[in-house]
Order: structure tokens, then C-alpha cells, then sequence
């Protein structure tokens, strides 16, 4: 155990348990707004797919490592783990971002009200430790195009500094041991302060990981701060900054099937020879100044930026990456009647821009790489700009009808260092690939909501939204060129949705959504032989998501609870065909690969009131087979997981005590967490851990 973490086992400071608070997921009660569809509006007003994760749900005797553990019981929302840190997890809403490669595509993350994602669509969450977040809004479907540059949704993550005491403690200490005999251990410790009339919270964090698999170890530490401060009856500031400070994330690679069963904790040959992985470092900072109006509605100003230092050695070259990202949004909400009816309208716009100088090295030998032996060395602009309007209009009493517009514009620049015109002349990759592309959508979304009563509600919504390839991807070429591959599109996806929410009592509560994405130019992974494990991107030409999303939760007697949820993907492809060499594939009809067609989520909890605090929870999840390759029969197997918790909440004097121990997938299964997709020489399988443990202390 490292010294940090001793000292931390040893404050047994953490935070506060929620073992108690048997109601976490709820997106049906009409008292809670949800500020993700661009305007705080209640439950039963919104004509959208949306769910608030509360903070039991987020970190009551978890692991805190990521969305997973938090976005488990939203359905439509697909979350799976990789168990390497260096590539994130594979997070999707309705199948888009299920293919990234990377961090996360295809959603909209906020923490606070300040982007996560950049311009070019690329989201990571360096900077977040689950612990410190108080709550998770998610919203489904076509109501995100409000937010730009995302197919699948919002994603958006609060924190919340108060505090009624002068100052304030919560931490915690956790680690777990993997079947192998590697360890893990985190430590957390949260302080709120109160400054003047407002509060201050600062959190530190730090995470030790070996990893079940060979060459998957992990340091992550965080430090992160908050402040909040009323500046009078009308005006409050928000203010944000972070560091993040990872200097190693190992990565393992995917295995072949024949890897994947005779040693699923081992990792790719060559991901070794390379020392695959990363070092990173981030900072990030933010200020919002809002507006109460005395009439009613608001206005904030935002402005944000971050800085990233990567070094990224991968198979097939070492990247390195010196990244600048700043932006600033603007956003007014005021109630604005037309004739007898009453309308909020809200109207802003985002700016943002990111600078990434990238430098692709080539190895020399096993690991090293020299200056004078680059691949790739070009700096990237890319400039979005998005301005926006919402319009809800109460029609009658129980009927709100939601119209919203939004143009996105976003500009990519390349400027190619690597040019030579002498060294051209035998080799194509130092010509100047420099250049410049636009891509650019009016995107909109019209939806009503029917109070049936305080409820019920019943919704249906239809949308477009527009998704442009990260500089990454448009980096990636094929052709091995530099500059940005010129026949990579944006996909456009029209989604259109019906659904419905209740709760028939304090004791229930139900929601179910029925949607079809009809998506052009899908983008689609790929890797060659010649680059293995380097991926690639071209568009599909037409394809179809259709989906099914059921959640609910019951509390059948004092003390018991059982949540629920199951999501059934039909996801094809209509119109696909492309050609390498001299074969051409026709893809239509086919299913879409790295997506299960089944998904489903069991918990069930139980806090007897005569035990005095102990609690337990057994949750269980179910994944479909899901096929690997586009043009291949090959499938990962379904698989069923099964985690248990136990813990015990209470206090000593001022201290609130509630340690816990967790068994994570209890009957041992082996199956493979996550997949990459079209991968070359048949590594697809990324696996899962088996049979693991792990006890903490929570301490406020």
C-alpha cells in the first residue's frame, strides 16, 4: 500500500453514506427540475427522455472509477467498462459513441454547467472524481441538438459546495484485491467552507490501480475546487478549477479469442514491446455569473478553458499532444406570453475553440523515438460556433409544447509541419497536406408534454442532430497522409420518440420510451493489417436505431427496495456498401456491430429498520452476444454479472461512520467487458475482471 494511501486508511475521513436513501433514481416527480434540455422546466413538463441520478446512486459503497457505476440503472444509456484507464470506457446513449475508439463520442458531458466535450465532439473526464458529484442529469435523444456537435444526448454532472456548518469533512478510503493478487486503493477527501454568504468545497483525490490484466496498473490524482457566492439578492458567481495530474494509464490492448481463453489477464504482445499507455495532465478552470430577474427567468455568462499535456506511446507511433481549449457561453431565459398563453423562451450561444499541436513520432527500436523520425507533425484549429433558441409554450394547463433551433458551425484548420519538398519526391507524407474544413447543420427539435396529472405524463418529441468526426479521427488517414482525411463526413441522425412517466404512488414509480434514429453517414471504426491497432473512420451510407426503454422502481415494504431496467437495441444498417481491393461488401440489413440487442439491470436493496444501519444490495447485469465485425459471423458472448454489497451506517458522536465490503461479479463468469470494433488480426475481446473484492469507510 503507498504512503498516501496508508495515511488516508488512517484519517478514515470520506463521504457521507446514502446506504439509507432507498429512492436514488428517480425522472418522475414533478418538484424536480432538470437543467440539461437548456432550461430548468419540471419533470412534467418535458417533452424528453430524462432521469436525475442521485448521490446514493453515484458513490454509496462503490468503487468511484466511473459512469458505469453511476449510469447503470438509466436505460438507454449503454456503459461499458474497459478496465483500462488509458482509453476510458465506452460510454453510449441509444448506440451513438458505442464504437469510440476513445474517451467519449456522441454525447454531451457538462460537470457544472461547463463543456467537457470540445468542438470536434471528443469528451473526456480527466479532471472528475465521482465522489465529490451530488448529482447526474441525463437526457435521451433529439432535445440535445440544443447543445451541438452530439447524436446520443446530455450527460450533465453537478457538484454542490454548501454547506450550514462553518466547515465540513467528508472522505473516504477503499481498496480491492483482483483474483490474481493485484491491488487497487482510493482515497478521497472532501472540505466545504463557508466564505461569507456563500460556500467553498475543495476535494482531493488519488487512485492506485495494478489492474487484474497484465500492463493495465493506473495513477490518477485530482485536485478540484468550487466556490459559490451570492453577490446580492439578484446576482450569484460560480467559479471552477481543476487539475488532474494521471501519470500513468497502461494499456493492455484487445486480445484474440484464443488470448481471451487461455489467459484473460494477459495482455497484447505488442502493446508490451511498445509500453502502450499514457501520461497526461490537465487543467481546467471556470466562472459563471447569473441574473435573477424580478419578472421571472434568468441569464448566466459563462467562460471556461482547460489545458492538456499528452504523452500517448500506442503501437503503431508515440503521440504527443500539447492541447488549449477555451470557450464562453451566454444563455437568457424569460417568460415571454404569446396572447393567452404563457412561454418561457430561452436563447444563447456557445462559442468554443480548441488549438491541438500533435506530434506523431515513429519508433526506433522497441520503445524509443527520435525528433528526426516523425510520422505525423501538424497543428489543428477547430472553431465551433452555436447559437440557439427554445421556445414552451403551455397550450393548456396539462399541455406544453417545446420547440428548439440551433446552427452549428464548426471550422477545422490544419497546418502540416512535416514538409519537405527534397524528401517528397520519394515519399508522399512530406508534401504539405495543410488545409481547411467546414462542416456546418441547422438542427431542431419539436416535442409536447401532457400532464395527465402530477402523475403522469406522457410525451412525444422529434429532432434532428448533427455529429462531426474529432480531429482525431479526421487525423487517422488511411493513406497514411497527414492532414485531414478529405472524404470523412459528418453524420446527421432524425430521431423520433414517444414515451411516458409515472408514479402511482410513493411507492412506484415507472418511465418507458420507444425511439427510431434514422442516421446518414454513420461513422464507422476500422483498422488495416498494415496499421495494426491504429483505427480508422469512414461513413455508412444510411442506417436505423431502434429502441426500446423500459425503468422502474418499487418499494414493496419499509426497507426493501428493487430498481429495474432493460434496453433492446434493433440497430441495422440500410443503405452500406463499400470496397477494399476488389471487394465489395453490401452491408444493408445487417446489424450494427458493438452494440447488444439486450440490456439489463436488476438491484435489489434491502435496510431492515430493526438492524439498526445495516444494509445490502445484490445487483445484477445482463448483456446480449453482440456481433465484433461488420462483415464477419464473429460475436462476443453474452454475459451475466453480479455484484453484492454490504454495509452498515451510523454514527458516534459528530461523526457519521459507514464502512462497507463489496463482491464484484460474484460467480466468478468470464466474459469480455467491452469490444473493439473491426479490430485487425482478430483482437476484439477487452476482458472483464473476474471474482474481486473490495472494502472502505465512509466518515463525515
Amino acid at each position: 500500500m503507498r504512503i498516501d494511501s496508508l495515511v488516508a486508511a488512517l484519517a478514515l475521513v470520506a463521504t457521507p453514506a446514502a446506504a439509507q436513501q432507498l429512492d436514488t433514481l428517480r425522472d418522475t416527480l414533478p418538484a424536480i427540475t432538470v437543467s440539461a434540455t437548456r432550461a430548468d422546466r419540471p419533470f412534467s413538463r418535458t417533452a424528453a427522455a430524462v432521469a436525475t441520478v442521485t448521490r446514493a446512486d453515484i458513490s454509496a459503497a462503490r468503487p468511484t472509477w466511473g459512469l458505469d457505476e453511476a449510469l447503470g440503472g438509466v436505460p438507454g444509456v449503454l456503459d461499458l467498462n474497459r478496465y483500462n484507464f488509458s482509453l476510458d470506457q465506452r460510454l453510449s446513449i441509444r448506440g451513438f459513441g458505442a464504437r469510440a475508439a476513445f474517451a467519449v463520442r456522441g454525447v454531451k458531458i457538462l460537470v457544472d454547467g461547463i463543456p467537457q466535450t470540445l468542438p470536434d465532439g471528443q469528451g473526456q473526464l480527466t479532471n472528475l472524481d465521482l465522489g465529490e458529484v451530488d448529482h447526474i442529469e441525463v437526457e435521451r435523444g433529439s432535445a440535445s441538438a440544443l447543445f451541438g456537435n452530439a447524436a446520443g444526448g446530455v450527460i450533465s454532472i453537478w457538484t454542490d459546495p454548501t454547506t450550514t456548518a462553518p466547515v465540513s469533512e467528508d472522505a473516504r478510503v477503499v481498496g480491492g484485491r483482483f483474483a490474481g493478487g493485484r491491488a487497487w486503493t482510493k482515497w478521497s477527501s472532501t472540505t466545504r467552507a463557508r466564505v461569507g454568504s456563500g460556500s467553498l468545497m475543495l476535494t482531493a483525490s488519488r487512485l492506485g490501480y495494478q489492474g487484474e490484466r497484465d500492463h493495465s496498473a493506473a495513477d490518477q490524482r485530482d485536485l478540484n475546487s468550487r466556490l459559490h457566492l451570492p453577490l446580492g439578492a439578484a446576482w450569484s458567481l460560480a467559479a471552477v478549477a481543476d487539475y488532474g495530474d494521471d501519470p500513468q494509464a497502461d494499456n493492455p490492448g484487445a486480445l484474440t479469442l484464443a488470448e481471451f481463453q487461455a489467459k484473460p489477464d494477459s495482455a497484447a504482445p505488442a502493446n508490451l514491446q511498445r509500453a502502450a499507455g499514457k501520461d497526461v495532465t490537465q487543467g481546467q478552470g471556470g466562472v459563471t455569473l447569473r441574473r435573477l430577474f424580478a419578472g421571472g427567468g434568468e441569464a448566466d455568462a459563462t467562460a471556461y478553458g482547460f489545458t492538456r499535456d499528452l504523452e500517448n506511446p500506442q503501437t503503431f507511433a508515440s503521440i504527443r499532444l500539447r492541447r488549449l481549449d477555451y470557450g464562453a457561453r451566454l444563455t437568457v431565459a424569460r417568460p415571454f406570453p404569446v396572447g393567452p398563453f404563457p412561454q418561457e423562451l430561452t436563447a444563447g450561444i456557445d462559442f468554443q475553440r480548441q488549438r491541438d499541436d500533435r506530434v506523431n513520432f515513429n519508433y526506433v527500436g522497441a520503445t524509443a523515438q527520435a525528433d528526426t523520425s516523425r510520422q505525423l507533425d501538424q497543428l489543428e484549429h477547430v472553431t465551433e460556433a452555436g447559437p440557439f433558441v427554445q421556445s414552451a409554450i403551455t397550450v393548456l394547463p396539462p399541455l406544453t409544447v417545446t420547440a428548439g433551433l440551433r446552427y452549428d458551425w464548426v471550422s477545422f484548420q490544419v497546418d502540416d509541419r512535416l514538409v519537405d519538398s527534397v524528401k517528397a519526391l520519394t515519399n508522399p507524407i512530406y508534401l504539405d497536406d495543410s488545409g481547411r474544413r467546414l462542416m456546418r447543420a441547422l438542427s431542431g427539435s419539436l416535442g409536447a408534454a401532457f400532464a395527465a396529472s402530477d402523475r403522469l405524463t406522457v410525451y412525444v418529441n422529434a429532432g434532428s442532430s448533427f455529429e462531426t468526426p474529432t480531429t482525431t479521427e479526421l487525423a487517422n488517414r488511411p493513406d497514411t497522409l497527414g492532414g485531414f482525411n478529405p472524404t470523412l463526413q459528418p453524420q446527421k441522425a432524425w430521431t423520433y420518440e414517444v414515451g411516458a412517466r409515472g408514479e402511482p404512488g410513493p411507492r412506484l414509480h415507472w418511465s418507458a420510451a420507444l425511439f427510431q434514429a434514422d442516421v446518414k453517414g454513420e461513422l464507422v471504426p476500422f483498422q488495416e493489417p498494415s496499421s495494426p491497432q491504429r483505427v480508422f473512420y469512414r461513413n455508412a451510407g444510411v442506417a436505423r436505431h431502434r429502441g426500446i426503454e423500459l425503468g422502474a422502481g418499487a418499494t414493496p415494504a419499509p426497507g426493501i427496495r428493487i430498481d429495474a431496467t432493460y434496453t433492446y437495441s434493433h440497430f441495422r444498417y440500410v443503405d452500406y456498401r463499400y470496397t477494399v481491393g476488389a471487394a465489395t461488401y453490401v452491408l444493408d440489413g445487417r446489424p450494427i456491430a458493438g452494440v447488444p440487442a439486450h440490456w439489463l439491470r436488476v438491484l435489489v436493496g434491502v435496510h431492515p429498520p430493526a438492524l439498526r444501519g445495516v444494509w445490502t444490495e445484490l445487483e445484477t447485469v445482463h448483456a446480449s452476444s453482440q456481433l465484433v465485425n461488420d462483415t464477419l459471423s464473429v460475436t462476443a458472448g453474452g454475459w451475466w454479472r453480479t455484484d453484492l454489497r454490504l454495509g452498515w451506517s451510523g454514527e458516534a458522536g459528530r461523526v457519521r461512520l459507514a464502512p462497507f465490503f463489496a463482491v464484484e461479479n460474484l460467480f466468478d463468469h468470464r466474459y469480455a467487458g467491452s469490444v473493439t470494433v473491426n479490430a485487425s488480426g482478430g483482437r476484439y475481446y477487452e476482458p472483464a475482471p473476474g471474482r474481486n473484492f473490495y472494502l472502505g469507510v465512509d466518515v463525515q
